[in-house]
């Protein structure tokens, strides 16, 4: 079965509320795996943070990290055993991804698709539509919903490793008064916004109701 934006969000929406953990995508919190990441990831699993890891493999928590998020689902990690580097997706970092994709732009040409991926150095999160993401943020925060203006992506881009249904190249169908409508936004909305603004007399001389802001 094909991997699209539409299942990435749907993965990131069952993965909210779980643990942070560096070096992991979409695993189960167990003892083994602390010791072997702590092993190998002596600077992010100090001894001042084993209290809290082990708290989470008794609340049978499981664990990511921010890319791990999206190569967890990528390598079917809705079950907390994925598959390492399969389905044409290769063990990459958060830069990794975003130098990878073909599709992508800076944060305020953010297109409403959902299942693009939000990027700054080192970090990378899923956006869910609406103004918001869902991202492994960190170990003090797990894996949390939050808004895109609040925080401090500077890129967008399409995940190279799946397929975009309704992608940024593509029309969303979104009713007017579904969302704010801003420039490089396309879809229904914006061509309804376009045609009332025609019928109140402004002129749309150089493309018209073409349902792209």
């Amino acid at each position: 079965m094909n991997k699209t934006n539409i299942a990435l969000v749907k993965h990131a929406e069952k993965w909210l509320g779980q643990a942070y953990w560096f070096g992991t995508y979409c695993q189960s919190c167990t003892e083994a795996r602390l010791n072997a990441k702590k092993k190998q990831y002596p600077g992010h699993y100090t001894s001042g943070r084993m209290a809290k890891y082990r708290r989470q493999i008794q609340q049978g928590k499981k664990c990511t990290d921010c890319v791990g998020l999206i190569k967890g689902y990528c390598w079917d990690g809705t079950e907390g055993n994925p598959k390492y580097a399969s389905n044409g997706c290769p063990d990459i970092s958060a830069n990794g991804m975003y130098r990878a994709a073909k599709v992508k732009g800076g944060i305020k040409t953010l297109p409403e698709t959902p299942g693009l991926l939000l990027w700054r150095d080192g970090h990378i999160g899923v956006y869910v539509g609406n103004g918001y993401a869902i991202e492994a943020r960190g170990f003090a925060y797990g894996v949390v919903k939050t808004k895109v203006k609040d925080r401090t992506w500077t890129n967008w881009c399409e995940c190279p490793y799946i397929e975009y249904v309704g992608g940024a190249n593509q029309p969303v169908e979104s009713v007017l008064g579904d969302r704010v409508l801003k420039k490089g936004m396309k879809g229904a909305d914006v061509k309804s916004l376009q045609e009332k603004l025609r019928d109140l007399g402004y002129e749309l001389p150089k493309f018209g109701a073409d349902g792209e802001y």
